[in-house]
């Protein structure tokens, strides 16, 4: 797994994650988002178009980053989970609690 942050207009940040989330990957992927809540930067996309897999570890990370986030006023949303992806979020009901969307440009509305 490797991942790049970028911050666009409105201080929103956009982590691009780019390979399977497994194991202890899952810990530097929980690292990577909650390092821009500690910046100050709290509006997160994750974006997971290049993630194709992901296990409980991962599951875990996103549900303790998004917590932090709502403690903090922030928000953290996903951007287009791949198919076997979105289904683990669907299976686990994770995409009933947290925003999922399919542009960027949609993701970046939900802070607006």
């Amino acid at each position: 797994m490797n991942f790049e942050i970028t911050i666009g207009e409105e201080n929103i940040s956009i982590l691009h994650v780019a390979g399977k989330i497994l194991g202890n990957a899952s810990d530097t992927f929980r690292k990577a988002m909650e390092s821009q809540l500690q910046t100050g930067q709290d509006k997160l996309v994750v974006d997971l178009t290049k993630v194709p897999l992901i296990d409980s570890s991962a599951l875990g990370a996103i549900v303790t980053t998004l917590k932090g986030y709502q403690r903090s006023g922030g928000k953290l949303v996903l951007l287009k989970p791949q198919k076997a992806v979105q289904e683990v979020l669907e299976v686990t009901q994770l995409a009933t609690v947290i925003e999922i969307y399919d542009t960027e440009e949609a993701a970046r509305g939900a802070f607006m």
